[in-house]
């Protein structure tokens, strides 16, 4: 993995040092801007090419802003606020660590005048992965962030689910943008979905889910609210049966659809079948058997077995969250800050990376 450091360089040249020798230990290939060859391009511009060309962002900050370019530049950004920005426009992991207020800090290491550093640090903080007061406290929160980077997977989308809550209103014209979300299926890891504000009727919820199964890439479904506040995870087998427990017709139609169409190649053009088994099924029109899916369903009416359990990670730094993760019981954990997902951790494959560490 290719890691880019980010920092004012004076102020902490020591920190990056250490932090760039323990990074390529591990086996990490840094790029830093003290070992550039002399080329043409601008420094500000040699950063920002190199920036994008790495895996990941790490920046460094304490109380100096940096330096100020004064040509293209009328936001009068410093090149490391220059280097983030560029991280954040790729996008690429941005993984950023502050000098902890009550550390001792040399007063000639800081701005004589702190608004522009006070102002950046103020919005780091928000994402902030980490705090550190020595180049060794940085060094382990900072290979502790690449650990638990390295065993995230992030949730998919499953957009535009109104395409498939009015398919059957809107006709066959909208079966390609349903097609769209089932290859979506045999491509995520994970897929999240919103329940409301568009309705998530049970039988469309599931044939995705008993589809996802089939297919077999998709570990699981990522529920969030319509605020977008995270719910559950739970695989597809689960909310398949889960759902048939309580409409045990959801079955029947999509054994149904099996019967008619038995090749799995073969459902994306066939797929207009459905609500017709589903009506069938429960002799009814769709439209009056479905049930519009609440949270309250999802998190208590449905006693859905989750598959990840959920870890705050506000506040927290790399080392006490990393033991955290690693308690959890589930194999995957769910990243939460103000109640939203960032991230879903792979806590066996976690295991996997301290324990590699720890033998290096």
């Amino acid at each position: 993995m290719k890691l880019y450091l980010s920092s004012t360089y004076i102020d902490l040249k020591r920190h990056r040092a250490a932090l760039g020798s323990g990074l390529r230990k591990s086996g990490y290939e840094v790029v830093m801007m003290e070992e550039y060859v002399a080329r043409d391009q601008r420094v500000e511009f040699a950063c920002k090419g190199d920036v994008v060309a790495c895996d990941v962002y790490v920046g460094v900050f304490a109380w100096r802003y940096g330096h100020i370019p004064s040509d293209a530049n009328p936001e009068r950004l410093s090149v490391t606020e220059m280097e983030y920005a560029a991280a954040g426009a790729k996008p690429m992991t941005r993984l950023t660590f502050l000098l902890e207020d009550r550390a001792r800090w040399p007063m000639a290491r800081k701005d004589a005048d702190l608004t522009r550093i006070n102002d950046l640090r103020g919005r780091l903080q928000k994402q902030c992965s980490g705090y550190f007061a020595t180049s060794d406290q940085l060094t382990v929160e900072v290979q502790a962030a690449l650990r638990v980077h390295e065993s995230a997977r992030l949730a998919v989308q499953l957009e535009a689910v109104d395409v498939m809550l009015k398919a059957q209103e809107l006709g066959p014209s909208y079966m390609m943008s349903i097609k769209d979300k089932l290859r979506l299926l045999g491509e995520a890891d994970f897929v999240e979905v919103q329940i409301g504000p568009t309705p998530w009727w049970n039988t469309r919820l599931y044939l995705v889910a008993a589809l996802a199964h089939e297919l077999g890439r998709t570990r699981g479904f990522v529920f969030v609210d319509s605020d977008v506040k995270y719910l559950l995870v739970a695989s597809p087998s689960e909310i398949c049966h889960r759902l048939a427990l309580r409409w045990p017709a959801l079955e029947q139609a999509y054994k149904n659809l099996r019967r008619e169409v038995t090749a799995v190649e073969r459902i994306e053009d066939e797929i207009w079948r459905y609500p017709q088994l589903v009506s069938e099924a429960f002799g009814s029109d769709e439209q009056v058997a479905k049930h519009c899916l609440s949270a309250r369903d999802l998190e208590y009416e449905l006693g859905i077995a989750r598959d990840a359990e959920a870890v705050d990670v506000r506040e927290k730094n790399q080392r006490f969250l990393q033991r955290e993760i690693l308690g959890r019981q589930t194999r995957f954990v769910a990243l939460l800050r103000d109640h939203r997902l960032e991230g879903l951790v792979d806590r066996e494959l976690l295991a996997e990376r301290v324990a590699q560490a720890a033998l290096l």
